[in-house]
């Protein structure tokens, strides 16, 4: 018995993991990098910017890594099977990409802005 009819779930679907993984990681990395800008921001006396960083992080796994992992799971598998899919398919990666270019200027911004002040 399927609870949810015609819809296949791909609970794991091969190579999408490794994908998020790599962006989870990238997370981790940003969080770390905000520590590590935050301790200089205070040494050169300036304002915390490194909460923009960890919003970033926080940016990628919510709105990179968890709609691309749903659009792998549920939506690719389901192509055939419902014609909506393909729209929620196109909307779930065009927020991905969307929260992925958000968090890039997250973390441009301090960074730049680091940058200048230290040169």
């Amino acid at each position: 018995m399927n609870l949810w009819g015609d819809i296949r779930i791909d609970w794991l679907p091969w190579p999408a993991p490794l994908l998020e993984l790599g962006f989870i990681l990238l997370a981790v990395a940003l969080l770390w990098y905000a520590r590590v800008l935050g301790d200089l921001l205070e040494i050169i006396r300036k304002p915390p910017l490194e909460v923009l960083v960890v919003i970033a992080a926080w940016v990628i796994i919510l709105a990179f890594v968890i709609p691309h992992y749903v659009v792998s799971a549920f939506f690719y598998p389901n192509l055939e099977a419902d014609p909506r899919m393909f729209q929620y398919l196109w909307v779930f990666r065009s927020i991905s990409f969307f929260g992925l270019g958000i968090s890039a200027l997250l973390v441009l911004f301090p960074s730049v802005a680091y940058y200048l002040w230290t040169r």
